[in-house]
């Protein structure tokens, strides 16, 4: 007797259930998303426009800042302000100033200790104000003081409804020959916030309860609803706004309620040379006003979302019944089968997947039997096979270990040269060091030891640039490397270059240096080779100073004077200042040479180099051109005297008896003179050519005297 299957549940129950089910969790997913969704737009759309009113109250503020700063120079530049003697003049000024703004509640000038010479009605004048910050922070330079209550002032004003506070901008004000003469003072009325605050909000805003709050640095309100003004609060959205950014935020505030509020900091965008005071804009709006309006919608979406699904649910519940009902016919004959009977499945002619299902389910049993047999064969053909492959994987498996032990022989050898070559790095005559591509240091030898000054366990691991790279060249050499990395591209791999070293010691010294780059599997290996030039350059700037310096008088010869001529036209141009070039010939010379020899010859011309570098200054260059011709360039004139007072001098000098180891002799010199004025376009070789010209000029005019052109 079979036992007793258990009773299962139908499919077109199984259906309904899920149908019903998905419908249900789909409407209900759905309201919760349409309801979140429309929540957070509805709570976007009030903060951006808080958002907005904050950021639209920062600028009104911050552009009236900047109009009173403006408004404050162009009152300082005023002629009567500058120069006026007369109080009363002063004092009209101010006050028609203080008739077109009436948010200036005082406008003042002091004079140098502090003492208030003119003001707007007259208020305050004569009184000594030197220890206000105003007038401190504005002795130098546009000062702007925070918000603060009237002390001075707080009698003297009219009254009004609010208590006098004030903002405060200050300058130093210069007489027309720009003596400084005292300080302008402007008190701007915070009544001009509150002006801002009414034109800000529409009256649909004061309606829905839209507050604006104005903060100082130091947390106090300096604007705001009445019973916050003067205190001190401490907010999220207060520490958001003093980083500089803007925003909207939802917050729970002091006093127990939740608003969501905008906020931003004026004097983030200050023009430049304008000073800014950094004060908080809070907009803010309780939460349930701001989302009254989706409230509403969220009941309603609620109630036609709850009707929908009900709907839904039945429509799904009939379809699922009219689509399981083939299914169970299907179910049926499989069910008879499977007792044991021969009944044949049917084909049931419904919609397209149940006669595709019953049709199909007919052909596989009529092959069933076919498989059964087709099973048997491939058994045996399998079996054929696995002993064929067994065969085939103990050949290869003697194959491999035929090529493991050639590996091994191929693995002595590599080691054998890799042996060769360390010792062979190792005795090289330049440094040797090579390094991965993270910069860290894999080999060192001993040449680079011996130059560098680091051993060998000292250098492996640590980082090339850190330790043999001076410190200003170590960010280039880290661009250059990262460059190549990315594009195979460099200033100093694969190339010989000349660079700067760095010792242990901390000196640094050049080098020559050769690098090359191997690809490996991961990244690369850089393979340096290092030798020290420091011998070389030592003797190349040898032969360059022996190229520039005249031999007999160690003057700076005709190549040095080409090279020094453009620099010193160039410095002249640059600082608006005119250059000359002295063309001098001796007088006399050869004289001297025949009736002496050139031994004496010799020596006078040393002495007279001496004679001459004497009376020129340190900033001004003598150089001997050939013979008896030298040329003096004088930097830093004022104008062709100050090269004329300079030529006579050299003269008066060279007059002077020279006492020579064979006489005494006396000789004389005639000087050319060339201007190169900053505005000239005369070349150094043009400006020679007219020196040497004046000087032929000098010596047709009786020599022993200086022409200039």
């Amino acid at each position: 007797m079979r036992p007793k299957t258990p009773e299962r549940l139908r499919l077109a129950t199984l259906v309904t259930i899920g149908v019903c089910a998905t419908v249900i969790v789909t409407m209900l997913t759905l309201l919760v998303l349409i309801d979140h969704f429309a929540a957070t737009y509805a709570k976007q759309q009030a903060q951006e426009r808080l958002q907005q009113l904050s950021w639209q109250m920062r600028d009104s503020m911050d552009r009236g800042m900047s109009r009173m700063i403006d408004h404050a120079q162009v009152i300082a530049e005023l002629a009567p302000v500058r120069d006026g003697q007369n109080p009363a003049e002063i004092r009209r000024v101010f006050d028609s100033v203080n008739k077109n703004f009436p948010n200036y509640a005082w406008i003042g000038l002091t004079d140098i200790e502090g003492k208030v010479v003119a003001a707007s009605r007259g208020l305050l004048e004569g009184v000594d104000v030197s220890q206000r910050p105003w007038f401190k922070g504005g002795e130098k330079q546009i000062f702007v003081g925070d918000y603060h209550p009237a002390l001075l002032l707080e009698d003297k004003l009219p009254e009004t409804e609010d208590r006098w506070r004030f903002v405060d901008v200050a300058l130093p004000v210069t007489h027309s020959d720009g003596h400084y003469r005292g300080v302008l003072g402007i008190h701007l009325s915070w009544s001009w916030a509150r002006g801002l605050v009414n034109s800000l909000l529409i009256p649909a805003d004061r309606q829905y309860l839209v507050e604006v709050l104005v903060v100082r640095n130091d947390g106090v309100v300096m604007l705001g609803p009445d019973y916050l003004e003067e205190s001190t609060i401490a907010t999220t959205s207060l520490d958001l706004a003093r980083t500089g950014s803007t925003g909207a935020v939802a917050e729970k505030w002091p006093d127990g309620r939740r608003y969501l509020t905008g906020y931003a900091l004026t004097g983030t965008q200050a023009r430049p040379g304008h000073p800014t005071l950094k004060w908080a804009i809070l907009i803010r709006q309780p939460e349930e006003i701001a989302l009254a309006d989706f409230r509403d919608l969220q009941q309603q979406v609620l109630w036609v979302g709850g009707a929908i699904g009900v709907l839904l649910a039945l429509i799904a519940v009939a379809l699922a019944r009219q689509l399981a009902r083939p299914l169970d016919e299907l179910s049926a004959a499989i069910t008879q089968r499977k007792e044991g009977t021969a009944a044949t499945i049917p084909v049931i002619d419904g919609y397209h997947e149940v006669h595709l299902l019953s049709r199909t389910l007919a052909d596989m049993v009529g092959r069933e039997q076919q498989h059964i047999g087709k099973l048997r064969t491939l058994n045996e053909n399998l079996e054929n096979l696995v002993r064929e492959r067994t065969q085939e994987i103990e050949q290869k498996a003697q194959a491999l270990e035929d090529a493991l032990q050639q590996q091994l022989v191929i693995q002595d050898r590599l080691q054998e040269s890799e042996a060769e070559l360390r010792a062979t790095l190792q005795n090289a005559n330049d440094a040797f060091i090579s390094m991965d591509q993270d910069g860290i240091i894999v080999d060192w030898n001993e040449q680079a030891e011996h130059l560098l000054g680091w051993t060998h366990n000292e250098a492996v691991g640590q980082s090339l640039a850190e330790l043999v790279v001076p410190p200003a060249m170590r960010e280039g050499y880290g661009k250059d490397f990262q460059h190549f990395l990315q594009t195979g591209q460099s200033n100093i791999i694969n190339r010989r270059v000349e660079l700067t070293a760095l010792r242990r010691d901390g000196v640094e010294f050049p080098i020559e240096l050769a690098v090359g780059c191997v690809a490996r599997r991961k990244g690369y290996l850089f393979i340096a080779f290092l030798h020290d030039i420091t011998e070389r350059k030592l003797m190349q700037a040898s032969l360059m100073g022996m190229a520039l310096k005249d031999p007999l008088t160690d003057l700076p010869n005709r190549r040095a004077l080409i090279q020094k001529l453009p620099e010193s036209i160039a410095r002249g141009a640059r600082l608006g200042k005119p250059v000359a070039v002295l063309f001098l010939d001796l007088d006399g010379f050869k004289g001297v040479n025949d009736g002496y020899g050139h031994e004496a010859g010799d020596e006078l011309l040393r002495t007279i180099a001496q004679r001459m570098i004497g009376a020129v200054r340190t900033t001004d260059t003598v150089a001997r051109l050939a013979g008896d011709e030298f040329v003096v360039v004088l930097e830093m004139l004022n104008g062709d005297q100050d090269a004329m007072e300079v030529a006579d001098k050299i003269l008066q000098t060279l007059q002077q008896p020279f006492a020579l180891s064979a006489a005494t002799v006396s000789i004389s010199a005639s000087i050319g003179i060339a201007m190169h004025w900053p505005e000239d376009a005369t070349t150094p070789e043009q400006l020679i050519t007219l020196a040497d010209g004046a000087m032929y000029a000098a010596k047709k005019q009786g020599k022993n005297r200086a022409v200039a052109v």
